[in-house]
């Protein structure tokens, strides 16, 4: 089945990747009770996943995501429910936006089995307070909320290029100039 420039009402999808908490403070609440917007330009609903293609827009809260295509697997007869999804990739063009960060990367996939998520490609996590993480991959665990950074490059030889860049805003300056 497929519709044209759709609107379709479903937590999966948005409950999968907005439970990236990589600040406490855009902690996702997955009992959220806001609805699930998302547009795309196709959706195509096929017996054991939906493919969202075409400028795809996941809304929920202050939480967006922004992908080319989204594939997400179902599970049984749930389908685009909460809860019922195996796992969901997100390609091409992939942000993760809340009022205090944003993620980008060429890729991001939720695995439901072992709580992972994992952007890939030239990814840039922008905090508001001004801290700057770059790297290859960003590998999040919800289980554990621990997060590891990769680079394509190790060791001084690289310079900057293809290793993990952070740039964290000082705190201590004060405005008007030094005391």
């Amino acid at each position: 089945m497929k519709f044209a420039k759709n609107t379709i009402s479903a937590g999966a999808v948005i409950l999968a990747f907005a439970c990236v908490p990589l600040s406490a403070q855009a902690q996702f609440d997955t009992r959220s009770d806001a609805p699930t917007k998302i547009t795309a330009d196709l959706a195509d609903y096929q017996a054991d996943r939906t493919i969202l293609t075409g400028a795809v827009d996941v809304r929920q809260g202050d939480v967006r995501i922004i992908a080319d295509k989204m594939t997400v697997f179902t599970s049984g007869s749930a389908g685009l429910t909460a809860g019922g999804f195996d796992k969901i990739i997100a390609e091409g063009n992939f942000y993760y936006l809340t009022s205090d960060q944003e993620v980008r990367g060429e890729s991001g996939v939720y695995t439901k089995e072992d709580e992972t998520f994992v952007v890939s490609g030239d990814v840039i996590l922008k905090q508001a307070d001004g801290n700057v993480v770059t790297g290859d991959k960003l590998f999040y665990n919800l289980k554990t909320e621990s997060a590891r950074v990769v680079g394509t490059c190790s060791g001084r030889k690289c310079g900057s290029t293809g290793r993990v860049n952070i740039l964290i805003k000082n705190t201590n300056s004060v405005a008007g100039g030094n005391t």
